[in-house]
C-alpha cells in the first residue's frame, strides 16, 4: 500500500533555490521521478504563476495532476496551461490596494489572468539599478507592462481584478513593514502572507495554499489526510496544516518548522529528496506485500 495518495511540493526554497536562482537539482529531480514511477502522484503548490511553473519545472517529470499556483488562487493543468479554477481579488479591495500603492510609491506587482489563463504581470517601476531590477524580476516575474499608476487599470464597471498583488518590501521607505501595513489595511477582507523575506502577497478572502490544496483534493477525490506536503516559508503554513503529513525544510524558520510533522535537511542538502526517499520510497519498501 502506498503511504500517500498525493505529494505536493513548494517550489522556491524547497526544490528551487530562490536566492541562488538555481534550477531543480538532479537528485531532487530523480527522486520525484522515482516517486511517480512508484505510483504516488506528485504536484506543485506555489506562489508562482501557472506559466512560471510550466516553464521552470522539467518537462520530463510529466506531472499527472493539476498544480496549485499563484498562492492558491489558480489551479491549472501543467501540461496544457488550461486554468481549471481561479479566484480574483474583490474589485473594491484591489482598487484600495492600487490607491495605497499609487499614493505611497511602494514597488508592487499586479497579476492579471487573461482569457487563456496566461498571467500578465504589471509593475509600477524598475529597480534602482540593473542588479536590483534583475532581482525584482526574478522574484516577482518578468513584467508585461510598467505603469506609473495602478488605479487606471481598475477603473470602470467592467474592470478585471487581479488574482494576486505582491508588494516588494526590501528597503521600504521609512522602514515600513508592508506585511503589518497590509494586514492592518486590508485584512479583512483579503488574505495576506509573506512568501519571501522581501515579498508580501495579497489574495482573495480565504485564498492561500491550504485552500488550494483542499480544492485540488476535492477535484481529484483525494482525502487531504492522504497528502504529503513539503514547504519552507510562511505562505506554506496553510498548506502544511491542510495536509495529512507536513514536512518543513531545514532552511525554514522555526515557526514554520513548528507546524510540521518532520523536518527535512535544507535545500542545499536536497532536503526534499531526502524526505521523499524516507517517507515514500523507503516506506513502500518496508510495507508488507499483499
Amino acid at each position: 500500500m502506498r503511504p500517500f495518495d498525493l505529494v505536493v511540493l513548494d517550489l522556491d526554497g524547497t526544490i528551487i533555490n530562490a536566492y541562488e536562482r538555481q534550477l531543480i537539482s538532479q537528485r531532487v529531480h530523480d527522486t520525484i521521478a522515482a516517486v511517480q514511477v512508484a505510483g504516488v502522484p506528485v504536484t506543485i503548490g506555489s506562489g508562482r504563476t501557472l506559466d512560471y511553473i510550466r516553464h521552470h519545472l522539467p518537462g520530463d517529470l510529466r506531472l499527472a495532476h493539476p498544480v496549485i499556483a499563484t498562492q492558491g488562487a489558480v489551479i491549472g493543468d501543467p501540461t496544457t496551461g488550461h486554468v481549471l479554477a481561479e479566484q480574483h481579488l474583490p474589485l473594491d479591495a484591489a482598487r484600495a490596494i492600487a490607491r495605497y500603492v499609487d499614493d505611497t510609491g511602494f514597488l508592487a506587482a499586479f497579476y492579471f489572468n487573461d482569457a487563456d489563463g496566461h498571467t500578465q504581470i504589471v509593475e509600477n517601476r524598475l529597480g534602482r539599478n540593473a542588479e536590483e531590477t534583475a532581482t525584482i524580476h526574478h522574484l516577482l516575474g518578468e513584467p508585461m507592462r510598467i505603469v506609473d499608476l495602478f488605479s487606471p487599470l481598475l477603473a470602470g464597471d467592467d474592470a478585471h481584478p487581479p488574482v494576486k498583488v505582491i508588494a516588494f518590501n526590501r528597503e521600504a521607505p521609512g522602514g515600513v513593514d508592508l506585511l503589518h501595513e497590509y494586514e492592518r489595511r486590508f485584512v479583512p477582507p483579503l488574505s495576506v502572507t509573506r512568501s519571501h523575506e522581501w515579498l508580501v502577497e495579497a489574495t482573495a478572502p480565504g485564498v492561500d495554499k491550504g485552500s488550494g490544496l483542499l480544492r485540488l483534493c476535492e477535484m481529484l477525490h483525494i482525502d487531504p489526510s492522504r497528502v504529503l506536503a513539503i514547504g519552507d516559508s510562511d505562505n506554506d503554513i496553510p498548506m502544511l496544516k491542510a495536509a495529512g503529513f507536513a514536512v518543513a525544510m531545514g532552511n525554514a524558520a522555526p515557526h514554520v518548522k513548528a507546524v510540521a510533522d518532520w523536518v527535512a535537511p535544507t535545500i542545499e542538502e536536497d532536503g526534499a529528496a531526502v524526505a521523499l526517499q524516507r517517507l515514500v520510497l523507503d516506506a513502500m519498501k518496508a510495507a508488507p506485500s499483499g
